[in-house]
């Protein structure tokens, strides 16, 4: 008998058929991903399994008894748990507190949930003290406590939704690992991820979810990423391109060849960025960095490699010292008391700007750039009206009008707009916090045409990210940081995605 039975779900939001006919299960023990496009449901779907919105019609069993959830307790109660990518939770409670809250151990003495907490955390391999603030830990670790919360609750299903995409390899490992521990005790899996890769390593089966219903069923054996990602969009992919090349690019395997970059190298005299011996107390020592006009140069490492203290260092948010600096040929200083001289690059993080969001306002007002109700002629305001249903379409979001306002839409397509909105006024040389996290195949490529599109005109970028696959796909150059240094250089431009994936992940392991 199966854990989880799905038949008929349909949902709509006004006029938006979100979920059609929705049919699947999931058996005791048993890991099943959940593949599909921005916006083909998949968010909707855990939503309704949670008990968060209710489908308009179809049929739901758990442990075959009708499962018919009324809220979010009501399921996690009934014996499912949802954990999602964004997990809010209050930074003033303990940890053990955290783990426990909205059970029925919530409450007791921060003594009697110690020990107890201690154990759950020790299951999701998360080496804190029960008694630490939640907001003294990194957000990225929140996803775990949460996972610890549900093991609280004795649930028999867990989702998992896109809890990996701010996770570093060695982490997603760990959390393969809480995972496949969950199906060792019976619980059913269910593993959202626009990570294909890390997905068939993982699960038994896969679900794609496209136009509203389950377009694929398969063993996850029987699949490859290529083919995966086929079936999320329906139609066939290419493998991504090399950004540049200085020569004909192969892909590091003698019997195929790389794909044609899509533009050329930047002009070697070009310097756009120029630091020499940068230093963060107690967590930089003495990194230099070179960054050509139009070149997008990507740094990654562990948590505690320095790279975050790098990019903050280059944004004005951290105090540090270089020996020299140089922006265009002009001279900088990483001195916050220097007005004008002070180095302050731009920075877009997806936490802040994409979901930052107004959910409230209308898509067209997101992405036009004067201010609603400004005076102007009609000639200017009908341009940029067009522009903004440009924007819609080149990236494929998915909406009826530009009149809907942004909270209606996906998270990956409030992600896309945000960021084309961030890039359309980036200039000279700007920071990207992982760009494509929590994005399909598809929306992947639009942002690197965008990316492309800024560099062609000259901005240089400096992308930070935790996602090999993110940093083979729009970095020309890629820096592992170690021990507040950087550790090693991979030129992407003579390999394909692949295998500069592979030495990403090689390098940051032996990091």
């Amino acid at each position: 008998m199966a854990l989880l039975q799905v038949e008929g779900l349909r949902k709509s939001f006004g006029a938006r058929r979100v979920l059609r006919d929705v049919s699947f299960s999931v058996a005791e023990g048993e890991i099943v991903g959940l593949a599909g496009s921005n916006g083909a449901g998949k968010s909707t779907l855990g939503d309704v399994l949670a008990g968060i919105t209710a489908a308009d019609a179809g049929r739901m069993t758990l442990q075959g008894h009708p499962y018919a959830p009324l809220s979010a307790d009501d399921a996690r109660h009934l014996g499912v748990g949802v954990v999602e990518q964004l997990v809010e939770i209050d930074p003033g409670l303990t940890i053990a507190q955290a783990v426990f809250r909205g059970t029925p151990q919530a409450g007791r003495p921060q003594a009697e949930l110690r020990e107890r907490a201690r154990a759950l955390l020790a299951e999701v391999t998360l080496d804190v003290d029960p008694d630490t603030l939640v907001g003294e830990l990194p957000h990225f670790v929140h996803g775990l406590v949460e996972i610890a919360r549900v093991l609280a609750e004795d649930t028999r299903l867990v989702v998992l939704d896109e809890v990996s995409a701010a996770l570093l390899p060695v982490e997603v490992t760990r959390l393969h690992g809480v995972a496949g521990r969950l199906s060792r005790q019976g619980r059913g899996v269910l593993y959202i991820s626009h990570r294909l890769p890390e997905m068939l390593a993982l699960v038994d089966r896969v679900l794609v979810l496209r136009d509203g219903v389950i377009a694929l069923d398969s063993p996850a054996e029987d699949l490859d990423p290529v083919r995966l990602a086929a079936e999320t969009v329906g139609e066939p992919i290419s493998l991504p391109a090399p950004r540049v090349a200085s020569a004909p690019a192969r892909s590091g395997r003698d019997d195929v060849p790389a794909r044609a970059p899509t533009r050329p190298a930047p002009a070697q005299g070009d310097v756009a960025l120029r630091v020499r011996n940068l230093r963060v107390p107690g967590r930089v020592q003495g990194v230099d960095l070179l960054l050509r006009q139009g070149e997008v140069v990507g740094l990654t490492g562990h948590r505690s490699s320095g790279v975050q203290e790098i990019a903050g260092a280059l944004t004005g948010e951290l105090p540090a010292l270089s020996d020299e600096l140089v922006l265009h040929g002009e001279r900088r200083s990483l001195d916050s008391s220097a007005d004008g001289a002070a180095l302050r690059l731009p920075a877009y993080r997806p936490d802040e700007d994409a979901y930052g969001v107004d959910p409230g306002e209308t898509i067209a007002r997101t992405l036009t750039r004067e201010p609603w109700g400004a005076l102007t002629d009609v000639r200017s305001e009908i341009a940029s009206l067009r522009g903004v249903i440009k924007t819609v379409h080149r990236l494929d979001v998915k909406t009826l009008s530009i009149r809907t306002v942004v909270g209606a839409l996906s998270g990956g397509d409030r992600h896309k707009l945000a960021l084309a909105r961030w890039m359309a006024s980036a200039q000279d040389v700007v920071v990207l916090h992982e760009p494509t996290r929590g994005l399909d195949v598809r929306a992947r490529q639009q942002v690197r045409q965008l990316l492309d599109e800024a560099t062609a005109d000259g901005t240089s970028v400096v992308v930070v990210s935790v996602d090999p696959e993110e940093l083979a796909e729009c970095c020309d150059r890629v820096g592992i940081v170690a021990g507040g240094r950087v550790a090693r250089w991979i030129d992407t431009r003579e390999l394909a995605v692949d295998a500069v994936r592979a030495r990403i992940v090689e390098a940051a392991t032996a990091a």
